[in-house]
């Protein structure tokens, strides 16, 4: 049996770590491509490094411009590999450009393709993660699911059953892993974490100008490391002016453990993405999301979590006051995600 992992961005290696070691005890081959989504060194080869994770069998060095020509050139460069390795299934993770490249270059090639994170759904059609994830979603053989909402999103959709199965969250058993490893507990502590990567909070200057200003009218500390790309859209409006009178604190990105220890002692996560709003909850805190995607809604339907638009005094009002409104419940499994993935690509495709 032969497995061809596709990889690209910061979740993507997170959730490759720890089914990478459980593929390696089972004595499964795992190919390992890396398409180069995030070229950058902080958000690329630090995480190699940090998960100790092998060399990437394939790096395609593609260069991450627009979204379309990143998409056509890794589908043409992931074909050549799956044609030269001969797989039994290619897997790859969540929703990002990679991911859907990965999915069409498989099932060209008529090869089984396991959609790890599948089922998610926000009412954006045409948001970039959306159409990936969808896309992803059915051209897949196997739709790994983290939560029970995501196999009714897609069993509602007629899915057939046999393609859904429900293993919990990586990003959780690599959490707990983490903490484990790392003697973490979390704190609430005196200052929050700031994180924005979503293309439509940085391509447009107004609505980043607002969110920024929303923070910083908050008047609290706030520790936000940025993306590359994310650093150069700040400077590109008066975003960069805003945070120099403010409390806000601008940093280069972290590694997961960098980030994850930042994270166990915030007060509250400040964030556009779909994965810090896991780890966030994971973690006990409150978390407040800068873009109106609801994925995840069960974290906002147990109250520990609330979307605004980039309105600044709703923003700054709910980073003074914002306080869970539930108990917390086990939304994202056991830990165990790892071993349910595992069993189940042996059991379909092990020859």
């Amino acid at each position: 049996m032969k497995i061809c992992s596709v990889v690209g961005t910061r979740p993507n290696f997170v959730k490759e770590y720890v089914l990478n070691r459980e593929l390696k005890s089972r004595g499964v081959k795992e190919v390992l491509i890396h398409t180069g989504q995030h070229y950058d060194y902080e958000m690329s080869q630090a995480f190699f490094d940090c998960f100790e994770l092998p060399p990437p069998d394939y790096h395609l060095h593609l260069a991450n411009g627009d979204g379309a020509t990143f998409l056509a050139g890794a589908i043409v460069e992931l074909v050549s590999v799956f044609q030269a390795e001969r797989p039994s299934c290619v897997l790859s993770y969540g929703d990002v450009n990679s991911t859907m490249a990965a999915a069409i270059a498989a099932s060209r090639l008529r090869i089984p393709f396991a959609h790890v994170e599948g089922g998610i759904r926000s009412a954006q059609r045409n948001n970039p993660e959306e159409i990936n994830r969808r896309v992803s979603d059915v051209l897949a053989d196997v739709i790994f699911c983290c939560t029970g909402t995501d196999v009714a999103n897609l069993q509602r959709e007629g899915f057939e059953p046999e393609r859904i199965e429900l293993t919990g969250d990586l990003m959780k058993d690599a959490l707990m892993l983490t903490l484990q490893q790392c003697n973490l507990r979390p704190v609430r502590g005196d200052y929050s974490v700031l994180t924005l990567h979503r293309e439509e909070n940085l391509t447009d200057s107004a609505r980043l100008e607002a969110i920024i200003e929303g923070v910083a009218r908050s008047g609290r500390r706030v520790i936000f490391p940025a993306h590359p790309r994310t650093q150069r859209s700040l400077e590109q409006c008066r975003a960069i002016d805003i945070i120099a009178r403010s409390r806000i604190e601008l940093c280069k990105p972290m590694g997961y453990v960098e980030f994850i220890r930042l994270a166990a002692g915030a007060d509250k996560i400040l964030t556009d993405s779909g994965g810090v709003r896991r780890e966030a909850y994971l973690l006990e805190k409150p978390c407040i999301v800068l873009i109106e995607l609801s994925w995840f809604p069960d974290i906002s339907r147990v109250g520990w979590k609330v979307l605004t638009g980039p309105d600044p005094d709703q923003i700054a009002q709910l980073i003074m006051a914002f306080e869970p409104t539930g108990p917390r419940e086990e939304l994202f499994g056991d830990g165990a995600a790892h071993r349910r993935i595992t069993d189940e690509l042996v059991k379909r495709y092990a020859q």
